[in-house]
């Protein structure tokens, strides 16, 4: 029993960022609810904010009445502040339109664990203000 114990806590010790995020998306593929509450339980901290975890949950049973079948989802972003703290950032593709999945994950001793999670539909706004940065920079070349 110790050696199973023991094996158990070594795998659980390694889970990596990119591990957590693959499993919110096969546990979302099935029940997205579900997969929310698999992100909040890597941090054992967010049990004392479970009013927030549900309303979360609420708004993104909503979006799912309304954006159609789900079709995969994609990487957009990863940014990080040293080894230990990073925003990763996925588009979920659905018939009508996409909704983002924004991920901020920290790894303060041996585990990363989500330290923020939400979810949006504005990416067709950030898509157009960065094509008119990327437009004015053009011009000062």
């Amino acid at each position: 029993i110790l050696m199973l114990f023991s094996i158990v806590t070594t795998v659980a010790a390694q889970e990596t960022s990119d591990e957590i995020i693959n499993t919110f998306f096969e546990t979302y593929e099935k029940e997205p609810l579900e997969a929310v509450d698999y992100v909040f339980s890597t941090n054992e901290w967010m049990d004392r904010n479970k009013d927030a975890v549900e309303n979360l949950k609420t708004q993104l049973s909503s979006y799912l009445r309304l954006v159609g079948d789900y079709y995969g989802y994609e990487k957009i972003t990863e940014k990080s502040v040293g080894e230990s703290y990073k925003l990763i950032s996925y588009m979920s593709k659905y018939e009508r339109q996409p909704i983002r999945f924004t991920f901020v994950l920290y790894k303060g001793k041996d585990r990363w664990q989500v330290q923020n999670f939400k979810f949006d539909d504005n990416i067709d706004d950030e898509l157009e203000e960065s094509g008119k940065v990327q437009f004015l920079k053009e011009n000062w070349n």
